[in-house]
């Protein structure tokens, strides 16, 4: 554990300039992502994939995600944010990166968390003009009260309130992916 994320001794932690509480255990995201494995290995058994890993948050829910699936797995990523270092998303997506050809494959969007769904809204936009034989989205987490429209998530580990979490690679302005299990805000910033 770095200087910039430090456990009290109630079990808060702080991130950059913000206390956080447990929220997910480390064995209970290890449940969740053996979960999704479990379904995707059924609906693509004996076909191959493209996992298509949203980067930077999204990285440690694909590693543990993708050794657990069966079939062929072809690995690409993009930077796709619509957060900058906010904790709400900014409306608008960028989406840089994306170099492989996804014509005729099945397409995996492996994200690590949805909140408006305007990322996953527009990378599926970008996606459909390559061509590919379908796209289906999997994240760890969702938050479907604050999804600004009618979004379709493939595989979904938990949904959860539309609360800010951090750790197991989602971080707050930079800090905290290296945490192990998430967290949830507790606090607003220090001055």
């Amino acid at each position: 554990m770095t200087d910039n994320a430090i456990i009290s001794p109630d079990h808060q932690i702080r991130v950059h300039d913000r206390t956080f509480r447990p929220y997910i255990r480390r064995d209970e995201i290890q449940e969740l992502v053996h979960d999704i494995a479990k379904r995707i290995n059924h609906d693509f058994a004996g076909q191959e994939v493209t996992a298509l890993v949203i980067l930077k948050g999204a990285m440690v829910f694909a590693a543990d995600l993708i050794r657990q699936l069966s079939m062929p797995v072809i690995v690409e990523f993009t930077r796709a944010s619509s957060y900058g270092n906010s904790m709400t998303s900014a409306g608008t997506t960028a989406i840089e990166g994306l170099l492989a050809d996804v014509t005729d494959r099945n397409v995996i969007i492996i994200e690590d968390i949805v909140d408006t769904g305007t990322t996953i809204r527009d990378l599926i936009k970008h996606l459909g003009g390559l061509q590919p034989r379908s796209i289906t989205i999997a994240a760890l987490l969702s938050k479907p009260s604050v999804h600004k429209d009618t979004l379709t998530i493939d595989y979904v580990g938990r949904e959860i309130a539309p609360d800010f979490v951090v750790g197991y690679g989602m971080d707050y302005a930079g800090h905290g992916r290296q945490l192990d299990a998430i967290w949830v805000v507790t606090e607003e910033p220090t001055a």
